[in-house]
C-alpha cells in the first residue's frame, strides 16, 4: 500500500467547503481535479518538495 502525500499551502489560502486553511498548513484535497488545479495554479505543493526561500514571490 502507498503512502498518502501530504500537501501543504504555500501561497496565500485555501477554501475547502466552511474551513479555511493557510500558508503552511497541511490540506487534503477532496479530489484528484482540485489537487491538480491547485498543484497548477503554485498554491499548494508535497509535503517535503516546499520551493526555495529564493524561489517564493515574495509580493515585492
Amino acid at each position: 500500500m502507498a503512502a498518502k502525500i501530504e500537501y501543504v499551502v504555500v501561497d496565500g489560502c485555501v477554501q475547502d467547503g466552511s474551513k479555511i486553511y493557510k500558508k503552511g498548513e497541511t490540506y487534503a484535497p477532496p479530489s484528484k481535479e482540485i489537487l491538480e488545479l491547485l498543484l497548477g495554479e503554485g498554491k499548494i505543493a508535497p509535503r517535503g518538495k516546499l520551493p526555495a526561500k529564493d524561489e517564493q514571490d515574495d509580493g515585492e
